[in-house]
C-alpha cells in the first residue's frame, strides 16, 4: 500500500497526484518518502511547441548591426587581399631588380663571351630567351621627344589632330624585359550616358616566352565609360584595367586627362591629381570597387578613407617647361607626331610623369611612367576608314601605294603576343587588303613579316615567316582570295625601318609589308 507523501491519504496505484490533495507523487519506483518530509518538486508537464511564456524580445542590432557585418567583413576581405597583394608586390618587385640588374650586366658577358645577343626581335612583342637578353627600354625623359615645331600640314583641324570619334583606336606598348606587349582601347559608343570604351589586353606572364616554355598569358576584356561630367572635371586617372571592374568608376577618367586637368597645367602649371598605382595595389583598388558595389559601401566612408587612400595615390602634378614635346605616332598607320605637354609629380614609389596630347576637348594620355611601373606609350591611334559612296568613292591608302611604289607596310594587323594567332582588332585591315584584291584581280601579292629585335634571331625569323602565312590564311579562308595570288615571307629583324631603342620605333619595325609583283 503507498501513500501521500504530504496528507497520508492512502495513493491510488499508477497515479501521478494525490487523490486527496491533489499534491504530486513520486513513482512507485522510487525511494519512499517519510511522512512529514518536504514535497518534491512537480513533475514537468510536456509542452513541445508552446510558446514561451513572458514578454516578447524585442530584436537587437537592426541595420546598424547589419551595416557593421559588412564593413566588418569587407574590412577583413581587404586585410587578406593585401597581405596577398603585399607578397606578391615584394616577389615582383625582387623579381625586376634581379632582371634589371641581369640587364645591365649582359652588355659585358655578351662582350666578353659573345654568349648573349642583342640583335634580335619579336612582332607584336615576346620574352627574350636566355640565350638574348635585351634591356628594358629607357624611361621617359625631356630628350625622349624634340621640342614641337608646328607645321602647316601638322596644324590642327576641327577639334584637334586626334579627335575623339567613335571607332577609335588607340594602341598603347607596354615595355618589359620579356618584350613589348600592347593593349588596345576602342571608343564603342559617345552618347549622353558617357564615352564608353572597349579595353583588351594580353599581359605575359612570368615563364612565357618564346620558346614556347608554359604558363600562358593574362588575357583582360572589359567595358569602362567616363561619364561626361569626368571627361570634363576629374581629377583622378584611372589607368588600371581588370576583369572584376564594374562598368564604370564615377569621379574618374580613363586613357585621357580631364579638360580641366590640361587647362589647370597650361594656365596655372600645376594640378591637383589621383592616379592608381599599378601591380598589386591596382588589383587591390579594383577588389574594393566590387565589394563597394556588392554592398552599397563606399571604400571612402570607412573609417577615415584610409582604405581607399591606400590604393591610390595623390600629387601635385607639375608641367615641365613652357613648350611642347613632338611626340611619335602611327597615325592611320602613318608616322607623324602629336603636339604634348609634359608634367610630373614626386610619390613614395618614385618620380611619376606623363605625356598629354595639347588637345583641348580630348587630351589623351599618350605616354606614362609610374615610379617604379613600366613605362607605356601610345604607338597607334587609328580611325575606321570613310565610308564609300557611288558619287565620290573613298581612296583606299593600300591600293594607292600598291600603284604608286608597289609596296606599302601595314600597321593594323596584330598578333596575340609571342604567337602567330591573329586578334580581332586585325579584321579592318584585313578587308581592306582583300578589297583591294576584288577591285585588282590580276594582282598578285608577297606578305612579308618583320619584327623588333627584342629576343632571338632564329625564333624572330620563324615567327615573322608564321605571321605572314597566318595572313595569308585569313586572306583564303575568311576573304575567298585564290591561294596562288598570295606568297609569303619572313625577315626577322634584318629590315628594320626605324630605331629599336625606343617603344615606337620597334612598333614601326614591327610590321607586315605587302609588295605587288
Amino acid at each position: 500500500m503507498s501513500y501521500c507523501t504530504v496528507c497520508g491519504a492512502p495513493r491510488v496505484a499508477g497515479g501521478a497526484f494525490c487523490t486527496a490533495c491533489g499534491a504530486a507523487q513520486p513513482p512507485l519506483n522510487a525511494a519512499p518518502q517519510p511522512i512529514g518530509a518536504a514535497p518534491l518538486p512537480p513533475a514537468p508537464v510536456s509542452n513541445v511547441g508552446a510558446p514561451l511564456p513572458g514578454p516578447p524580445v524585442a530584436p537587437r542590432g537592426g541595420s546598424g548591426l547589419r551595416t557593421f557585418i559588412i564593413v566588418a567583413v569587407v574590412i577583413l576581405l581587404i586585410v587578406i587581399g593585401l597581405g596577398i597583394a603585399g607578397t606578391i608586390y615584394i616577389v615582383r618587385t625582387a623579381k625586376e631588380k634581379a632582371d634589371a640588374l641581369l640587364h645591365r650586366v649582359a652588355p659585358a658577358i655578351a662582350s666578353s663571351t659573345g654568349a648573349l645577343s642583342a640583335n634580335s626581335g619579336l612582332s607584336g612583342g615576346a620574352e627574350a630567351p636566355a640565350s638574348a637578353v635585351s634591356g628594358p627600354p629607357p624611361a621617359l625623359a625631356p630628350s625622349s621627344f624634340p621640342a614641337w615645331r608646328p607645321t602647316a600640314s601638322s596644324a590642327p583641324s576641327g577639334s584637334g589632330p586626334a579627335p575623339l570619334k567613335v571607332g577609335m583606336l588607340v594602341v598603347t606598348a607596354i615595355g618589359s624585359p620579356r618584350g613589348d606587349y600592347e593593349s588596345m582601347k576602342q571608343i564603342v559608343s559617345i552618347d549622353a550616358s558617357g564615352t564608353t570604351l572597349s579595353y583588351h589586353a594580353e599581359t605575359p606572364r612570368p615563364g612565357t616566352g618564346v620558346q614556347g616554355s608554359s604558363g600562358g598569358n593574362q588575357v583582360t576584356s572589359v567595358h569602362r565609360t567616363v561619364l561626361p561630367q569626368d571627361l570634363n572635371s576629374a581629377h583622378e586617372y584611372a589607368e588600371v584595367f581588370n576583369a572584376i571592374d564594374p562598368p564604370s568608376f564615377p569621379g574618374t577618367t580613363a586613357i585621357s586627362a580631364s579638360r580641366e586637368v590640361l587647362a589647370d597645367l597650361e594656365q596655372k602649371g600645376t594640378t591637383s591629381f589621383v592616379f592608381r598605382p599599378n601591380g598589386a595595389m591596382g588589383a587591390i583598388g579594383s577588389l574594393m570597387s566590387n565589394l563597394s558595389a556588392m554592398t552599397g559601401i563606399n571604400a571612402k566612408d570607412v573609417g577615415d578613407g584610409s582604405l581607399d587612400k591606400l590604393t591610390k595615390v595623390p600629387c601635385s602634378l607639375r608641367r615641365v617647361g613652357t613648350g611642347l614635346f613632338a611626340f611619335p605616332v602611327l597615325l592611320n598607320a602613318q608616322p607623324t607626331t602629336l603636339p604634348a605637354l609634359r608634367a610630373g609629380c614626386t610619390t613614395n614609389d618614385g618620380p611619376a610623369e606623363f605625356y598629354i596630347l595639347d588637345q583641348p576637348d580630348y587630351p589623351l594620355m599618350l605616354a606614362w611612367k609610374l615610379g617604379q611601373g613600366s613605362q607605356l606609350q601610345v604607338i597607334k591611334i587609328t580611325y575606321p576608314p570613310e565610308k564609300k559612296s557611288e558619287e565620290q568613292p573613298a581612296a583606299n591608302p593600300i591600293e594607292q601605294q600598291l600603284k604608286e611604289k608597289k609596296k606599302v607596310d601595314i600597321y593594323g594587323i596584330y598578333f596575340d603576343f609571342a604567337s602567330d594567332q591573329l586578334k580581332p582588332e586585325s579584321t579592318p585591315v584585313l578587308e581592306e587588303i582583300a578589297g583591294v584584291l576584288k577591285d585588282d584581280p590580276e594582282w598578285k601579292l608577297t606578305v612579308s613579316g618583320h619584327t623588333d629585335n627584342v629576343g632571338g634571331d632564329a625564333y624572330n625569323l620563324d615567327l615573322s615567316k608564321r605571321r605572314a602565312a597566318a595572313v595569308k590564311q585569313a586572306l583564303v579562308t575568311q576573304y575567298h582570295v585564290a591561294p596562288e595570288r598570295l606568297s609569303t615571307d619572313g625577315f626577322g629583324a634584318s629590315r628594320p625601318v626605324d630605331t629599336n631603342d625606343t617603344l615606337a620605333g620597334r612598333a614601326r619595325n614591327r610590321r607586315v609589308e605587302l609588295t605587288r609583283e
